[in-house]
Order: structure tokens, then sequence, then C-alpha cells
């Protein structure tokens, strides 16, 4: 049964990106997910609620490559606290798309982080394939799923040769829903960011597929 049409509001949809363990690619995918709006010409907004402002200060170097190349697309990050996040959300009303970075151990801001999760319209649980993710991670998703908030796990940092993938795989399936797309640990993603830039800014970039289609993969999910 299709989800019901969300409420009129303030803002554009809500992509959240959220999971109790640090190191698994929550700003990678979120920088690389609001450069995918952008180049589809959507208005879009980064909100980084993560204390050590990974995705901000990405955004910052970003502005400086603006400044000597105008064409380079434009993606405004904010910062904010988890726990002020309604008076975040209220300044978004002109943009299409947000896209919100949230700290690790984000159970300890339970509340404040159910309450936001609530208020996506899909939430990103990345996740590396080892057993120390999939511990941290699948409570996480069972919490989100009782909840009723729309979720998916994203497999990041994946070599698929391996039997730790397929092990990983499996079990975050057991969980709940599992992006069908996966994203392999290749150097252009890290090189990219260190300059600013996502792996779709570059015309050649081995991981440019993958990221066009998780792009339409939570498009979709979120009703884009």
């Amino acid at each position: 049964m299709p989800r019901p049409k969300a409420a009129a509001r303030p803002h554009g949809r809500i992509i959240l990106l959220s999971s109790p363990k640090g190191g698994t690619g929550k700003s990678s995918l979120a920088r690389n997910i609001l450069v995918s709006a952008a180049k589809s010409d959507m208005r879009v907004l980064g909100i980084d609620f993560d204390p050590q402002g990974t995705l901000h200060k990405w955004f910052l170097r970003r502005e400086q490559v603006r400044e000597r190349f105008p064409d380079c697309l434009q993606v405004e990050v904010k910062v904010a606290a988890i726990g002020e996040w309604r008076s975040a959300l209220k300044t978004t009303g002109e943009f299409d798309l947000v896209v919100l970075d949230t700290p690790p151990s984000i159970e300890i801001h339970y509340n404040a982080a159910m309450s936001l999760c609530s208020a996506a319209d899909f939430v990103v649980v990345p996740c590396g394939a080892t057993q120390d993710d999939v511990d941290a991670s699948t409570p996480w998703m069972a919490t989100l799923i009782q909840a009723g908030v729309p979720a998916a796990f994203v497999l990041n940092k994946t070599n698929r040769r391996t039997k730790s993938y397929e092990t990983a795989r499996t079990k975050l399936l057991q969980v709940g829903p599992l992006c069908p797309v996966e994203i392999p640990l290749l150097e252009d993603i890290h090189v990219s960011a260190g300059k600013g830039l996502a792996v779709l800014d570059f015309a050649k970039a081995k991981a440019g597929d993958t990221f066009d289609a998780l792009w339409s993969y939570v498009a979709r999910e979120a009703r884009l």
C-alpha cells in the first residue's frame, strides 16, 4: 500500500542520514545526494547537525572552488544543533530538497532524533560490510521501523567479492529494507570530497553511475 501524501509544510522534501556508528559514510552520501539533486535542477540545502561539521567543512571548500569556477553547482550547507531542529527547518521554505546529516551515537539524542526522523520523508542508514557496523545499525533500523519511519539501509564502502559483504547484506535484509545500490570503496569518492566536490562533478568518475542510481532510488523513496 502506498504511503499517504505528506501534509503541506513550509519546506521541501527531507532526506535524513543517520547511524549510531561513526565512519559509516553519512556525510559522504549526504554531499553526493545534494549534488545529484542540484544537477536535477533542484534547489537544495544541507543541514549539518554533527558537531564535527564534516558536511559543512566540505561546503566551505566547495565555496572556494566556486569563487574560481562559478559554473560549479551551488550547494548550500548550514549548521545547527540537533536539539534545535525545528527552528532549523523553519528556514528551509525556498528549497526543493533538504538533506540532513546527523551525528554518530544518535541514540544519545533519542527524543530529538526520533522527532527529526519522523519529520523526514526518507531516512538513509549507511552501514559498512562489517559485523561491528551491522551490530550498531540493525537496532537503530528496528527502532525506526517500529516508529513507522520510512527508512532503508545503504551498504557503503563495499567489496562485493568478499564473504563479509554477503554476510552483512543477508543480516541487514533480515531486519529492514536495503537499498539495491551499494557504494563501492573507490578512491575518487574521497578525492572529490577533499576538493569540495562530489563524484558527479566529474564527467568520467568511476562511481558516477553508482551515485546516479542511488539518487534515483532515494528520490523515488522520498517522493520527489
